[in-house]
């Protein structure tokens, strides 16, 4: 057997996690364009998905059939930090297509601008609190991504420990529903990191670690696949119906 059917016997029921950032156009000027998917291009995406028999699903659900052993048809859509243009434009594009996702918030910055954006020259509109309502009453999924986007492994226990709970309670309260799923800034994670996720209550946090999540994986470290903006249709099928991941890991 070679190495890509290896790879397709091993990861055939593992659960691809798409990373998404910004669905908008890339400001001119922006450093990294690559975190900025074109509505356009969003479209084109899940209309392949529905083409190859694939259902864009949130966290819950796509971990849910992760640990049946069926997530095989299925790709978890998560979108990183909560940038306003994901419920302008990424929201009716995914209710067209019937398809769920999961939204990383960054608390501290709701209704403002992304901190970390606005270091690099090209601030960006963070949702409100009514958009993130409005957001979740559309049956799409939030999780949590801290509060302030730091880097977690160089905080104190109890910086640390603020960072994760404070930022699931504030999620909890604007939306009612439970907060179950969690996302590292920067990917940035160690045991004692993972430990405190755990301590948090989440149930699932995501990495940024290459590769199709398998039912055995730590699901407090799942991998996985960066959409970049930058690339064209033919490498995201690749991604979506192929373990192109995982030999890329």
């Amino acid at each position: 057997m070679n190495t890509f059917m290896a790879a397709k016997a091993m990861y055939g029921n593992g659960l691809r996690i798409f990373t998404y950032h910004s669905i908008d156009r890339a400001p001119a000027g922006t450093p990294l364009p690559k975190l900025h998917v074109s509505p356009d291009m969003f479209e084109r995406q899940c209309r392949w998905l529905a083409r190859l028999g694939m259902r864009g699903v949130s966290m819950s659900e796509g971990y849910r059939a992760l640990r049946a052993g069926n997530a095989g048809k299925l790709v978890a859509i998560t979108l990183d930090d909560g940038y306003q243009d994901n419920v302008r434009n990424a929201a009716p594009i995914l209710k067209r297509h019937g398809f769920g996702a999961t939204c990383y918030v960054v608390t501290d910055t709701i209704g403002g601008n992304n901190a970390w954006d606005a270091v690099l020259g090209v601030p960006r509109a963070m949702m409100s609190e009514g958009e993130l309502r409005t957001w979740h009453q559309q049956g799409l999924e939030i999780g949590s991504h801290t509060r302030t986007h730091p880097h977690l492994d160089r905080l104190d226990p109890a910086a640390l420990a603020a960072e994760l709970s404070e930022s699931r309670q504030r999620l909890q309260a604007l939306t009612g529903a439970p907060v179950e799923h969690f996302c590292y800034p920067y990917g940035d994670h160690n045991a004692a990191v993972v430990e405190a996720a755990r301590q948090a209550g989440y149930v699932t946090a995501t990495t940024t670690r290459k590769g199709i999540a398998r039912p055995s994986d730590d699901p407090l470290q799942l991998p996985r696949i960066s959409i970049n903006g930058g690339r064209g249709i033919s490498k995201f099928v690749l991604y979506a119906a192929t373990p192109y991941a995982e030999l890329r890991r």
